[in-house]
């Protein structure tokens, strides 16, 4: 309606303009005004008045003309802006129609078993993409206990060096202190207390002081004296020297193998997925924030073998896809422990080796040689 008012007021405009131009051609000039006998001064007069009235009805048009364009500019404007934002809401609500048609696809393909529906799947997803520690990072390693341990065979302690009496008191007093590292009745010879339990609690420092002692007891509890560099320049110190060295290659492989059972204990992983697998299980026992890869492993296992009552009632009503993800993840489990299992029997067979040849020491002479 405003369009049309402006288009009528545009049009009676033009024609009020066209009107005065056209009577301005109509009007006498100087040379006819002569010619009919009137005074020069007297029609210079007339026209002027005539020329000035001519002149300001033509802007006035003009401007009116001016002033209609701009208002019909404006209102096409108006009008182009409305039809590209009806366009835009066009689109829009298409889109949306298609967004919201693409999920009861995918809700229906869901409900019809074609996505997994295997919760616990998801809970082992969470464990693949939670971060991993930084290999900086301050974490308390079973790997210092075995260096001391070491330290202590080769005679790198003070004790070790003064030995006799001195290293009888060291011991007695070091014994004293850790005893009950770790919930022990004495934690520098029971293994069971490390055993039973999943992860190692390294942040305790009675336990990383009692476990060298735990291990020395059990490969090396009572090293010699160093050789000194006086007792290497004699036959006998050489003779020892050469003795000692296949005595420590020994010991390495027994600490080596202890090492390997004790980093599968230390805390190592971050424990909030194996925590959401623990909820559905009846599995007991402590999960610190950091646990080892051997509790790991027995919260994974747990998830199979242990499920609670709401857990087995949601595996009943899996789809066969699910199903062979969980055989997927148990096989995955059984080539793991395969692997852990033969890291260690390569320790254990250098260990047999080691223990042939200790069993076989002695039992040559030099009988019938110079």
């Amino acid at each position: 309606m405003t369009l049309f008012i402006q288009q009528l007021a545009f049009s009676r405009t033009l024609t009020l303009a066209v009107f005065v131009v056209t009577c301005s051609m109509y009007l006498a000039s100087p040379v006819d005004a002569q010619l009919g006998g009137c005074p020069c001064a007297v029609n210079q007069s007339m026209h002027r008045a005539t020329q000035n009235h001519v002149s300001q009805a033509t802007t006035s048009a003009a401007r009116e003309i001016v002033g209609a364009l701009r208002a019909q500019t404006r209102q096409t404007s108006q009008h182009l802006d409305r039809q590209t934002e009806a366009a835009e809401r066009i689109a829009d609500a298409s889109s949306q129609n298609s967004a919201q048609l693409v999920r009861h696809q995918i809700r229906a393909k869901a409900e019809s078993g074609d996505f997994d529906p295997n919760s616990d799947f998801c809970l082992v997803m969470d464990t693949a993409l939670t971060p991993q520690l930084p290999s900086n990072a301050d974490i308390p390693s079973a790997t210092a206990a075995v260096r001391t341990a070491e330290e202590w065979s080769r005679g790198e302690n003070y004790a070790v060096s003064e030995n006799g009496l001195r290293m009888a008191a060291y011991l007695a007093r070091e014994r004293n202190e850790v005893l009950t590292a770790g919930g022990a009745s004495d934690a520098t010879t029971e293994w069971s207390a490390y055993f039973s339990k999943s992860t190692l609690n390294l942040d305790d420092e009675l336990v990383r002081r009692a476990l060298p002692r735990l291990i020395s007891n059990t490969v090396d509890p009572f090293p010699p004296k160093p050789l000194s560099d006086e007792d290497l320049q004699s036959p006998t110190g050489l003779s020892e020297a050469v003795r000692r060295r296949a005595t420590e290659a020994r010991n390495q492989a027994a600490i080596a193998a202890i090492e390997f059972s004790l980093q599968l204990a230390s805390p190592s992983i971050p424990a909030d997925p194996y925590r959401t697998i623990a909820e559905r299980t009846r599995y007991e026992g402590d999960i610190p924030d950091l646990i080892s890869e051997s509790q790991a492993l027995k919260i994974r296992i747990a998830g199979y073998v242990m499920p609670n009552a709401a857990t087995l009632e949601v595996r009943h009503s899996k789809t066969e896809r699910a199903l062979l993800q969980d055989l997927i993840d148990l096989t995955s489990l059984n080539t793991w422990i395969a692997y852990l299992r033969l890291q260690q029997e390569s320790r254990s067979a250098i260990l047999q080796a080691a223990l042939l040849g200790l069993l076989t020491d002695g039992t040559t002479s030099d009988l019938g040689l110079p």
